[in-house]
This record gives C-alpha cells, structure tokens and sequence, in this order.
C-alpha cells in the first residue's frame, strides 16, 4: 500500500487532490479534523475521550491521533485500497517521528511528501472562495472549482476562512513545516501550487504510476 503525505497551508488543494486520488485511483484520505469528527460521530470511547478534550478547550493529544490513525488503517488492511494520504498530520517533527514509528509497527513504507506551495496572497485568495460540500466534505471554489449543481444546496463556508485568520494559520504553518521539510527532505516532492488542477493531478499521477514500476 502506498503511502502519501500532504502538507501545505489552507488553500492550497490539498484537499481537492486528495479527492482526485480517492475517486480516480483508489486511496484513502485520511484527514485529521474529519477523522476526529467521524470518532466523536461514532459515539466510541475514543470518541467521548476526543469530545471531552475539545469541549475542555484543549488539543487533542498525539497520542489519541496516532490511535485513531491506527485504528483506520488496520481498518484498511482487508480493504483493496490502492493507497493511504495523511493529510493534516503530522504537524511538528516530534509527530513526524511518532508517525514514522507507528508506519513501521504497521509494515508501511513511506512513498513520497507531497508539499503543496503557496504564497500567503494566493492563500487568502482562494480561501475567500472556497466551499465545502456539508454531505462529504468536497472542497470547491466559486471560480476554479465550481461545484456541480446538485451539491450547490449543500454547500457551507466556514467561519474562520477571513483574510485576518487565513494569514494567521498561514504564518503559524509555515512555521511549523519549514523543519518538516528538511525532516523529509529525501522523500519531499514539491508541487507549484500556481499550475491548474488538471495539471496538478497530472502530476500526481505520473509520481503514484512511478509507485507502481518500482515495485
């Protein structure tokens, strides 16, 4: 099973990609805020202890992540999913480590970091834009991504993408991925997040058949 990385800040189609490899070539994506709200749903132990930790105004713990990551995957294990995304985690090099830990606990091989670079003024401009599909959790944008019409009922924008809290979260990310980098630096494939999203996907493509040979 392949195994994928994405990182890069809030509109940089992290999600819109990973979209495209779950429909068209079969991964799963497994994003942190959606993994944590599925848990909470669930109504789970894991679930309570996630929502008791929200609700107290705290960070969910590595720990309680790196437990609901696993639990996914061993879930995908019996699956025919060609490949996994982490989108979202790790975050810091101290869950890099975790997560590289938990890969090898689990027979998994890292097959590449995607990192999606943005500039902050790009980054604001396309969060402006941007909804989210409240059935699934799709991304579109009113301009580059329109959604289809019958999603259009459902669509949301969510109340934090502000040009004042988009450079925020864009200052905080950078900081904190610019060490992830050089962490990854021999797995890291750098994507130009300015090209179209047909060329993007593309990209990508060509990188997960390059997978495939090599095995």
């Amino acid at each position: 099973m392949n195994v994928l990385i994405f990182l890069g800040p809030a509109g940089s189609g992290k999600g819109t990609q990973a979209q495209f490899l779950k429909d068209k070539l079969n991964y799963e994506h497994l994003s942190t805020g959606d993994l944590l709200r599925a848990e909470i749903k669930s109504n789970s132990d894991l679930g309570q202890q996630v929502q008791s930790v929200i609700h107290s105004g705290n960070l969910v713990s590595d720990d309680i992540i790196l437990n609901i990551i696993k639990k996914n995957i061993n879930g995908l294990k019996s699956s025919n999913k060609s490949g996994v995304i982490f989108d979202g985690f790790p975050r810091t090099i101290e869950q890099a480590n975790s997560l590289g830990s938990l890969m090898n606990e689990m027979d998994l091989n890292l097959s590449k970091v995607l990192y999606f670079d943005l500039s902050l003024e790009e980054s604001i401009n396309r969060i402006s834009g941007r909804l989210i599909d409240s059935r699934n959790n799709n991304v579109y944008h009113k301009i580059s991504n329109p959604a289809p019409t019958e999603a259009e009922p459902y669509l949301i924008s969510r109340k934090d993408d502000t040009p004042d809290k988009v450079t925020h979260r864009y200052n905080v990310y950078k900081n904190e991925t610019a060490p992830l980098l050089d962490y990854y630096q021999s797995e890291l494939f750098r994507i130009d997040c300015l090209q179209s999203i047909d060329a993007i996907s593309n990209q990508i493509t060509d990188l997960v058949d390059s997978f495939e040979l090599s095995h």
